[in-house]
């Protein structure tokens, strides 16, 4: 099950059975896992090493800029793919937060309804999390986090977020979630 770009007819094409050589992301596998701060894992998929520039922002376009994803059933199936392995890994009910984006993509509000078929977790807006208040300080320090994202480039706002929520957070679990990330960004993250 791999998503290969069809230079011909300029457009993504997925493969739910099989992964191929041409695939830029690669769909069988279990996606990424790293972990960092102690008990704070990533998931999600990433690109193959050969995948060219140019592909990736175009497929990066179209994931997160696709006007109605129910007239995709490919990208919904991509999303659903990704959380149902999410949840294989973590067991989403275990978790009591979830924190996205304020600027949420149509992508991010399409993993929060999925997520929510397996779990009824609050939800929080990053920038909230950043300047938390004694309340909200007190309520992450009693649960389990998961952050979602639809695609993380530099990582920059996920590190500060991540910190921030460490900090709060010492020994509940902490999960990051990005349908398409880079396995390389918790090192940046840690540092």
């Amino acid at each position: 099950m791999g998503v290969r770009f069809d230079s011909e007819q300029q457009r993504f094409m997925f493969d739910f059975e099989h992964d191929g050589r041409g695939d830029i992301v690669s769909l069988t596998g279990e996606g990424y896992q790293v972990e960092a701060f102690g008990k704070c894992f990533y998931y999600g998929y990433e690109f193959g090493d050969e995948v060219d520039g140019s592909v990736r922002s175009a497929f990066i376009k179209y994931v997160k800029f696709t006007q109605r994803l129910q007239d995709d059933p490919n990208l919904t199936q991509f999303i659903q793919k990704a959380v149902n392995n999410l949840n294989r890994h973590i067991n989403l009910y275990d978790y009591d937060l979830v924190v996205m984006p304020q600027s949420s993509s149509r992508v991010n509000n399409y993993m929060l309804r999925y997520i929510y078929r397996f779990a009824q977790p609050t939800l929080r807006k990053m920038e909230k999390i950043l300047k938390a208040d004694e309340e909200l300080c007190q309520t992450i320090r009693e649960q389990n986090v998961l952050v979602i994202d639809d695609v993380t480039t530099s990582g920059s706002t996920l590190g500060e977020v991540l910190r921030t929520l460490r900090i709060l957070n010492e020994d509940n679990r902490i999960t990051i979630f990005s349908l398409i990330g880079r396995s390389d960004l918790m090192a940046d993250v840690t540092t």
